[in-house]
């Protein structure tokens, strides 16, 4: 999900107050919802150590969980089971198709046949165009949460903070992740690069307590949460070079938001209505796709365990690097989806969120601002 851009209040058929207390009452389940999916995950994973011989089924959660921060990537394709979206990628089918599909392909046979340092290097851009695009998510969360708590769009300042953060975990992930596929001449780098990433993250935060006592009159206790949630969303890289504390913990709660994101985008909460039927249909579709297409995501780490491909290991890495640039199509197609500054998006999220956006005090201040 990238960050929202403006706000949008679509148009709730009368003033009734059914209708009030029921936007309010999902936007707050939403929003508790949205802070669990992060919280979860980052705890379990925080605390993997100590709960792995003392939690009963630690291992089956932990699978689930790893499930999930896979499977998420396929939900984008529920964009184009959806006929209300197809007009978006008619106008830009560049981005939603012609892209996406050359950079599935392009980086298969990149992974087939470029050989192992092109194999790491691919991998290592992997690595930080994923960070990059967990940070503009979280930059749309804390837009998704300004709006539905007070009503008014995310100040820039504060989202200056949480990019920044962002870029000072993409510069601790190159050793966290990087170094097993690195040549030996980018060690030494990416150890200097970790240092200073923390250090800078440490600025960071201290900067991000000025600004938020600099907004304070304007913040609310749940949008404070949230603020210095996203903040510190890569913390973790700097806690541990363990995997599950560095890497898993935020990764993995950024899957679990992004399906409860697309869970609402298929169970399209317009209050002008959709039948039931047609909700338990459209999430149907989702969890489908989440499931099948999740679970050969899910198992790319061992496509070279099975015997076929040990045989044909040319083609086992065609799929390894066909699947990692159909995750970064992901990232492209999904930059492009919750893109609010356009207007078919604007209408097809707000749609779908109106809970979020239904205030209308919010959308004349909002309509003009850019993220």
């Amino acid at each position: 999900m990238n960050e929202t851009s403006q706000t949008l209040s679509p148009e709730l058929p009368g003033e009734s107050s059914w209708v009030s207390t029921w936007t309010d009452h999902l936007n707050s389940i939403f929003l508790v919802s949205l802070l669990l999916s992060t919280w979860l995950p980052m705890a379990f994973f925080l605390l993997s150590s100590r709960l792995e011989n003392s939690m009963y089924g630690f291992a089956g959660m932990k699978t689930a969980l790893l499930f999930l921060g896979t499977a998420h990537v396929p939900g984008t394709l529920f964009f184009y089971m959806d006929r209300e979206f197809s007009p978006i990628i008619k106008e830009h089918k560049s981005r939603y198709i012609y892209f996406p599909i050359v950079l599935t392909i392009a980086t298969g046979i990149l992974f087939a046949f470029a050989g192992t340092m092109v194999q790491g290097y691919i991998l290592l851009a992997y690595w930080a165009w994923q960070a990059f695009h967990y940070g503009r998510q979280n930059t749309g969360i804390y837009s998704f949460a300004a709006i539905g708590t007070r009503g008014t769009p995310a100040d820039k300042l504060e989202k200056t903070i949480i990019d920044l953060g962002t870029c000072c975990g993409i510069l601790g992930t190159f050793k966290i992740l990087g170094m097993g596929v690195a040549p030996n001449y980018l060690h030494g780098l990416f150890n200097g690069l970790y240092r200073f990433g923390a250090v800078a993250f440490m600025l960071v935060v201290a900067a991000s307590l000025v600004v938020y006592v600099r907004h304070l009159k304007q913040t609310t206790p749940l949008l404070t949460i949230f603020y210095f949630t996203l903040v510190c969303f890569f913390l973790p890289v700097f806690l541990s070079t363990n995997i599950n504390i560095a890497f898993f913990s935020y990764a993995m709660a950024h899957g679990v938001q992004y399906i409860l994101f697309m869970t609402i985008v298929s169970l399209n909460f317009d209050p002008q209505g959709v039948s039931k039927k047609w909700q338990v249909r459209s999430a149907a579709k989702l969890f489908v796709v989440i499931g099948v297409v999740g679970f050969l995501f899910y198992q790319t780490n061992n496509v070279k365990t099975f015997e076929f491909f040990t045989a044909h290991a040319t083609l086992g890495d065609f799929i390894i690097g066909a699947i990692l640039g159909a995750t970064m199509a992901h990232f492209v197609i999904d930059a492009g989806a919750w893109k609010l500054s356009q207007s078919l998006q604007r209408k097809y999220i707000g749609k779908r969120f109106a809970f979020v956006f239904a205030k209308p005090s919010s959308v004349n201040r909002a309509l003009s601002e850019r993220a």
